[in-house]
Parts: structure tokens; C-alpha cells; sequence
């Protein structure tokens, strides 16, 4: 029973993308061997590179077909002289299958080639590759993002109730900075790489700005005062109903520096998406508001110079989306992304409707967590009172 309980919550973990918070979650047998059919993959695919454009194509074929099959020679020698089946793919991948993937591809890429100059840049591309993977496996990233999607749709009527009443004093802002001829002229002085950066620059110090404040808030989310509060919270969970002695509940039990981090990465996944809903609903409404309000002579006094139409509108008459007002609409946008992520943060009210919701996923998971170690220190209590004196 408790062992099918402890299965079912190690999958209700992953679903949730905090897999860190599985008991002796191992990077060798947990992430990259669940990674290992795409880098097989795409190992293949680079060996597949070795075709010469200038040769004809029944050279070729026999080329890739070579490479390929000196990859799977390769990777079969291995299996042999580790005394399994030629075909098999590894439990656990160590440090001689990460150095097939990194260094067989660029070898026999290049031994057919005849070009080891692309050697090197094989490498380097698969150490990229393997880092991305691994982190993308190893957090959970994919399940983050399915599962923050589901949090921004559920919670959507609260995040509009929210920006409402934060709406007021944010729109006062902006609209001064909407109507404010040089807030214009910078937009049409910043072209290209030069606004994008702009917009990075908010991005990026919001996101410090929220990573900063990430450690208090989980340690104030991993601990319980008592038994009865770790219950209410596991209600429609796994181990709801579970029944365990309370000498196997540990309270205070401390997340270790990865399941931090894996939680930190939910709490940032899921507040940059509602953020991102906020901003949204600000850009949209400055897009509409400057199409109805604003015509080319107004935008051309503003930017001292002609505006560079994108679109004309038949409706209302000389009503027209021109470059420059897409990007003030941006620009405030992003702004408003940054203030509303502060208010939720700083701001009590704010705070206590819509983040406590965010990290209310998070504090959940803990509360799992707890018991799930509980029912593991009472199996192994068990086992040891079962052994014989």
C-alpha cells in the first residue's frame, strides 16, 4: 500500500515539475537515461552531416551509411566489453556514454569527412546540447511550462480582478508616459537591436529582482508548525489518507540546494507567466487607445518626422498602426510588467491574493513532501523492526 502511494506521489512530483523533490533523484539514472534516446538521436543527425554537397548522391549515401554504422559499431563494442547485450541502452549513463556522445559523433564525422576542423565545433555543440538537455530534463522545464499554463487559466479571473485594482495608479503612470511627446521621440530613435535590449534590460532586472527575493520566500514555505497544517494542505493528493505514525513526520525537514532551486524555478515559471498576462493586457490596451487617438500628424509632431506606416485602418477614419506606436506599446508594456511584478512582491494586498497563490502550488509540494519522507522513514523503521535480533 505505502509503496504504491510513494509511486503515484514520485509521478504526481514529475507532473508538477518539482522531480528534485523524489527521494535519491539521481542524475545519472533519473535525467540522462531519460535523455539518452535524443541524444542518440541527435548524434545520428550530426553523423548524417558528413555529406559533401559537391559529390553525387549515390557517393554520399554510402558515406552517411558508413558513419552511421561506425557510430553503432561504437556504442555496440561498448555494451560488449561491459558484458551486455549489443543493443542495449544503459541503466545509467556514466562518464564513458557521455564521451561517446561528445566525441564519437565529431570523430567519425570527421574520419569521413576527411575535415577534422569540424571536430572541435561538434564538440562544443554537444556540450551545449547536453547542458540544455540536462537542464531541461533534470527541472522539469516542459512539465513547468504545461502546468504554469494551466495555473495562468485557472487563475486568469484573479489575475484581472488583481490588475484592476492595481490598474488605477499603474494607468495614471503610463498614460502620463503614453501622452509625453519624448517617450515617442525615444521610440523612434531606438531601432532594432537597440530597443530589443531595452526590453531585455526590464526582463532581466525584473527576473533578478524576483531571484533575489526566492530564497526567503521558499524557506518560509518548506517548514510546518504542526501535523495538522501538513494534513489540510495534502488533501487531493497522493498521500491523502495516509496513515503513518507521528514520529515519521519531520516538520522541519530542509530542502536540499536542487529541490530549492527546482521549487524556485516553478515560483519563477509560473509568476512570469501571469506577469506576462498583465503586460499583455497593457499592451493591448495602449495599441488600441493610439490607434483611435492618434493619426500620423500627431505621431509626426511627436517624433519629428515622418512615422513609418505598418497598416491603415478603414475604421475609425485615418486610423493608422504605425512602427512607432507598436513600440511605445511595448515599451509600456514592459514597464508595466516590471511595476506589477514589484507591487505583487512588496505590496501585502497584492501579495496575499496573488502570490500566496503562486507559492500556495509550492507549499503544497512540501507539505507532500513531508509526508512522502515520513512514509519512507517508516518503511525502513519496518523493515529494520522485522529483521531478526
Amino acid at each position: 500500500m505505502i509503496n504504491d502511494t510513494l509511486a503515484a506521489t514520485e509521478k504526481w512530483f514529475r507532473r508538477r515539475g518539482i522531480p528534485h523533490f523524489i527521494e535519491d533523484y539521481s542524475t545519472r539514472r533519473d535525467v540522462l537515461t531519460k535523455a539518452l534516446p535524443f541524444l542518440i538521436l541527435w548524434a545520428i543527425f550530426e553523423v548524417a552531416l558528413v555529406f559533401n554537397p559537391d559529390w553525387a548522391w549515390w557517393i554520399n549515401v554510402p558515406f552517411v551509411a558508413g558513419a552511421c554504422v561506425a557510430l553503432a559499431a561504437t556504442w555496440a563494442g561498448i555494451n560488449y566489453l561491459r558484458g551486455r547485450p549489443l543493443r542495449a541502452l544503459p541503466e545509467q549513463v556514466g562518464t564513458v556514454e557521455l564521451l561517446v556522445f561528445l566525441l564519437a559523433p565529431s570523430i567519425v564525422a570527421a574520419v569521413f569527412a576527411g575535415d577534422w576542423e569540424v571536430a572541435p565545433l561538434f564538440v562544443v555543440i554537444n556540450v551545449l546540447i547536453l547542458g540544455i538537455v540536462y537542464v531541461t530534463v533534470s527541472f522539469a522545464l516542459l512539465p513547468i511550462l504545461r502546468w504554469a499554463g494551466w495555473l495562468v487559466i485557472r487563475n486568469a479571473p484573479s489575475v484581472v480582478g488583481l490588475f484592476a485594482r492595481a490598474l488605477p495608479l499603474l494607468l495614471l503612470i503610463v498614460t502620463f508616459l503614453f501622452i509625453n511627446a519624448e517617450l515617442w521621440s525615444m521610440a523612434g530613435s531606438l531601432e532594432g537591436a537597440r530597443f530589443w535590449l531595452v526590453m531585455w534590460l526590464f526582463a532581466v532586472v525584473t527576473v533578478v529582482f524576483v531571484i533575489f527575493r526566492l530564497p526567503a520566500e521558499i524557506g518560509e514555505i518548506e517548514r510546518f508548525a504542526n501535523a495538522g497544517r501538513v494534513a489540510e494542505l495534502v488533501r487531493g493528493t497522493p498521500v491523502e489518507g495516509l496513515a503513518l505514525r507521528e514520529d515519521a513526520l519531520d516538520l522541519d525537514a530542509p530542502l536540499r540546494r536542487g529541490q530549492r532551486m527546482n521549487a524556485s524555478i516553478v515560483v519563477l515559471f509560473n509568476l512570469s507567466l501571469q506577469v506576462l498576462s498583465a503586460s499583455m493586457i497593457v499592451g493591448a490596451f495602449f495599441l488600441v487607445f493610439g490607434v483611435l487617438a492618434m493619426d500620423e500628424g500627431v505621431i509626426a509632431s511627436w517624433i519629428g518626422g515622418e512615422p513609418r506606416v505598418l497598416a491603415e485602418l478603414g475604421w475609425p477614419r485615418g486610423a493608422v498602426v504605425t512602427e512607432e506606436l507598436l513600440l511605445v506599446a511595448l515599451f509600456l508594456a514592459a514597464f508595466s510588467g516590471f511595476y506589477f511584478t514589484i507591487s505583487v512582491l512588496t505590496n501585502r494586498e497584492f501579495r496575499d491574493e496573488f502570490f500566496e497563490d503562486i507559492v500556495g502550488e509550492v507549499r503544497q509540494a512540501c507539505a507532500v513532501r513531508v509526508v512522502y519522507l515520513g512514509a519512507i522513514a517508516q518503511l525502513d523503521a519496518e523493515g529494520d523492526e522485522a529483521q531478526p535480533g
